[in-house]
C-alpha cells in the first residue's frame, strides 16, 4: 500500500511539474510573440516615420530636379527631351524616389470661368465660356451622351455665389436631392477632381476632358496663357485648335502636332509657316496663345522605403529667371 501510495504521489508531482513547464512554455511563447510583434511594430512605425520625412523632402528633390532641367534650357521643354514624362529614379538610403514630370502649361484653366465681380459675385467671361464650349466639343465625341451647354452651365453654377441655375445647369436644389446630399462650393475648384461632384461630369466625361483641363490656384503669377507648342501631344489638339478659332479643324491640329520636327519648332514663326497653317488668315490666329516656354510643371513623386510607399503630387510655377515656386501639394492615395 505504501509503495503504491508513493508511486501515486510521484506521478502527481511529475504531472504537476509537466503542467508548470507547459504553462511556462506557453507564457514564454506569448512573451516571445509579444516581443516580436512589438519589435515589428516599432520597425513599422520607424519606417513610416522615415517615409514621412522622405515625403516631405520629396518636394525639394523635385524642385532640384526641375531647376537642373529647366535652367540650361531656359524653360524650353520639348517632348523629345530625354526623360520627359519618363520615371526618373533617385536612390536614397533604404529606398528610392521615383520622379515623373509633366508640362502643365498646356491646359485650360476651368477656374477662368469664374472671376470676382465688384459685387463679389462670380461671373463667367463670355469669351472664356465660348472657348470652353469649343474645347468640350472637340473632346467629347458623338458617343458621349452629354450636352456641352449643360456641362458649361453646371460648372459655372458650382462656382458662382447665386442660387439661380444657368441653362441646363444645377444649383443647391439639385444637389440636395442627391444621396448623399451636398451643396455647391460657390468658389473656384481646389483640384480638378472636384469636377466629379458636378452634374453631368460622369466618369466617362471626366476621363475624356481631364487630360487637357486644370484648376489653377489664385496664387498663380504668370500672366500669359500661351501654350508650349513643343510639348503638345495628340490629346492636346483641342487646345491648339483654340489658338486658331474655327479656322483650324481638330484633325488639322492633330496633324500639325504629329508633323512637328524632332526637337520641336525653334520659333513660333516656324509653326506658322507650316502648310497647314499658312493658308489661314493671319488675323484669325491668336499668336499670343502660342509659345515655346514651360511655366507650369506637375511632378509626381513616389517615395518607397522598406516596403512602404507614398505618392506626392506637386504643381510648380517655373517662371524664367525666378526660383521654382510650389503652387499646390497633394498626397495621392
Amino acid at each position: 500500500m505504501k509503495l503504491a501510495s508513493r508511486r501515486s504521489e510521484r506521478g502527481a508531482a511529475l504531472l504537476t511539474v509537466l503542467m508548470i513547464i507547459s504553462a511556462m512554455a506557453v507564457a514564454a511563447l506569448a512573451v516571445s510573440s509579444a516581443i516580436t510583434q512589438s519589435t515589428q511594430r516599432a520597425r513599422s512605425l520607424d519606417a513610416q516615420a522615415q517615409l514621412g520625412l522622405y515625403a516631405v523632402s520629396a518636394e525639394e528633390v523635385a524642385k532640384a530636379r526641375m531647376t537642373a532641367i529647366l535652367e540650361p534650357l531656359q524653360s524650353r521643354l520639348s517632348v523629345d527631351l530625354p526623360g520627359y514624362r519618363e520615371p526618373q529614379i533617385v536612390p536614397v538610403d533604404g529606398g528610392a524616389f521615383t520622379v515623373t514630370v509633366r508640362d502643365k502649361t498646356n491646359c485650360f484653366d476651368v477656374n477662368r470661368l469664374a472671376q470676382e465681380a465688384q459685387s463679389n459675385n462670380e461671373v463667367a467671361d463670355s469669351s472664356v465660356r465660348d472657348a470652353y464650349v469649343i474645347l468640350l466639343t472637340g473632346l467629347l465625341e458623338d458617343s458621349f451622351n452629354s450636352d456641352v451647354t449643360s456641362l458649361v452651365s453646371s460648372l459655372r453654377d458650382w462656382m458662382d455665389e447665386n442660387s439661380v441655375p444657368g441653362n441646363g445647369g444645377a444649383e443647391d436644389l439639385y444637389y440636395l436631392s442627391e444621396t448623399p446630399s451636398y451643396r455647391t462650393s460657390s468658389r473656384p475648384l481646389q483640384t480638378l477632381d472636384e469636377l466629379r461632384a458636378i452634374r453631368g461630369y460622369s466618369t466617362d466625361v471626366f476621363l475624356a476632358v481631364q487630360p487637357v483641363l486644370c484648376a489653377l490656384p489664385s496664387s498663380l503669377q504668370r500672366t500669359s496663357d500661351a501654350l508650349n507648342i513643343n510639348t503638345l501631344e495628340a490629346i492636346d489638339a483641342p487646345l491648339l485648335q483654340l489658338a486658331f478659332g474655327d479656322a483650324l479643324t481638330l484633325d488639322d491640329a492633330r496633324d500639325l502636332i504629329d508633323s512637328r520636327p524632332i526637337g520641336g519648332w525653334a520659333e513660333v514663326e516656324d509653326l506658322l509657316e507650316d502648310p497647314i497653317v499658312s493658308r489661314i488668315d493671319p488675323y484669325r490666329i491668336q499668336t499670343d496663345r502660342l509659345g515655346l516656354v514651360t511655366s507650369l510643371v506637375e511632378v509626381s513623386t513616389n517615395v518607397s522605403y522598406r516596403g512602404y510607399d507614398m505618392t506626392m503630387r506637386f504643381l510648380f510655377e517655373a517662371l524664367p529667371g525666378q526660383p521654382i515656386r510650389t503652387l499646390r501639394r497633394e498626397r495621392i492615395g
